[in-house]
């Protein structure tokens, strides 16, 4: 599976932050991942389907220094695989769209 190329957050829960996790509130559950350094919560909140993941990567450099662009790629592509990221890109299939017949 590729990451998303334009990722977008498919939850509006809160995102609440404690322990060195980001909890994401769902609908009906709360997923938590490792968040240490806070840069999982700025990727999340930056990440609104506006921007590419080289975009996001460059949003978040400067703040956090010793990420590189496959982290940005890696944590991207996780929080797509736990549902909780679509693809914005266009000609992408999102979450929820149907399929088209190529």
């Amino acid at each position: 599976m590729q990451a998303a190329l334009q990722p977008r957050m498919t939850m509006t829960g809160p995102l609440l932050r404690g322990n060195g996790e980001l909890h994401i509130v769902g609908s009906h559950d709360v997923t938590s991942i490792p968040d240490p350094n806070g840069a999982l919560h700025r990727l999340v909140v930056l990440a609104d389907g506006s921007r590419s993941t080289s975009e996001l990567y460059s949003a978040l450099v400067t703040e956090y220094p010793e990420l590189d662009e496959q982290d940005i790629v890696d944590a991207v592509d996780q929080l797509e695989s736990a549902g909780l990221v679509e693809d914005c890109a266009p000609g992408r299939r999102t979450f929820g769209s149907p399929r088209r017949a190529d």
